[in-house]
């Protein structure tokens, strides 16, 4: 029993240290966003990137927009949870999105703004689509997701304002997606104190119980 006991407390410790040199998502499940700049437009209409601030930092990260028919302005903030992707639409909107990324790369402006569109219109049907381009964007998506390994989708998570944090005025909440943040350091270390707090738990309970 003392030889079962002191083999969890190592496992825990072994699952502490373990997950502190893996690459899991550990962040906040909320965020307050703030849109700063959506320098690109076609047609009238803003398109990818979207750039946002997360927690009033003075750097910000590029998302692409779900919803076409809500509307935004610039400065405003808002809460949002971060989800990760689950639908088939989403599916398609994380290919778009991370295929525009290689088209800004590439300095491909007109997929980058086909991808968007596509997009629009695989999270909402009634959109129409304003070209070719966009339409064999949203094909190509199609396409290609079922080939795309449960891994690949990891890379990506679902921005969903908290309605009552939406700014008064401009409709539905909109659903932006990205990249999936980068661990929080201090997430990883109260995660891994719990762990190791919870095997000095084991130990000292069982030396005081007097297992042998």
């Amino acid at each position: 029993m003392k030889k079962f006991n002191f083999g969890m407390s190592l496992l825990a410790v072994a699952v502490c240290a373990s997950l502190s040199l893996s690459p899991v998502k550990v962040y906040a499940n909320s965020v307050t966003l703030t849109l700063e700049t959506a320098p690109t437009s076609y047609g009238g209409d803003n398109v990818y990137p979207y750039n946002f601030s997360v927690n009033s930092s003075t750097s910000t990260i590029p998302l692409m927009c779900l919803d076409f028919y809500n509307h935004i302005n610039f400065g405003e903030t808002w809460t949002a949870t971060i989800g990760t992707i689950s639908t088939t639409a989403e599916e398609e909107a994380a290919w778009l999105f991370n295929d525009a990324n290689v088209a800004l790369k590439a300095g491909n402006t007109l997929r980058q703004e086909d991808d968007q569109w596509a997009a629009w219109q695989a999270m909402d049907s009634a959109v129409t689509l304003p070209d070719g381009g966009s339409a064999t964007q949203l094909a190509a998506a199609e396409a290609a997701i079922a080939g795309e390994p449960a891994s690949f989708y990891k890379n990506f998570v679902i921005y969903t304002p908290v309605a009552n944090s939406w700014p008064s005025g401009d409709g539905t909440p909109q659903d932006f997606i990205g990249y999936a943040p980068t661990p929080e350091p201090t997430s990883l270390i109260l995660l891994g104190t719990g762990m190791l707090g919870l095997a000095a738990f084991w130990y000292r309970r069982n030396r005081l119980a007097g297992v042998r």
